[in-house]
């Protein structure tokens, strides 16, 4: 029970995430996936989470969807990037663990 308890909060958790800013979201999901097959996992996806949010920062006054970094943004971002990555991460290794 718990495995699935911690998939339905994972899945809402990404939702929101995907609500909140989807160009990181979609980022972060896809870094979480690929982390999963890096070494150093643990220190990996904070490290990640981290240059991701802050990529997203510098890119979007580039692209027009901000007027400029802002230090609100970037915790948006962060959120973002860290619900999907993270969770996506955790959630295979547990899959994995289970099987």
């Amino acid at each position: 029970m718990e495995f699935e308890a911690g998939l339905v909060v994972s899945f809402v958790l990404m939702i929101a995430a995907f609500v909140v800013d989807w160009p990181r979201a979609l980022a972060g999901l896809a870094f979480g996936a690929i982390s999963r097959y890096l070494p150093y996992g643990t220190i990996v996806v904070p490290t990640g989470v981290i240059v991701l949010a802050a990529a997203g920062e510098f890119i979007y006054p580039e692209i027009g969807r901000t007027a400029h970094p802002s230090l609100s943004s970037f915790a948006i971002g962060l959120f973002s990037v860290a619900a999907t990555a993270s969770n996506i991460y955790i959630t295979i290794r547990n899959f994995k663990d289970r099987l």
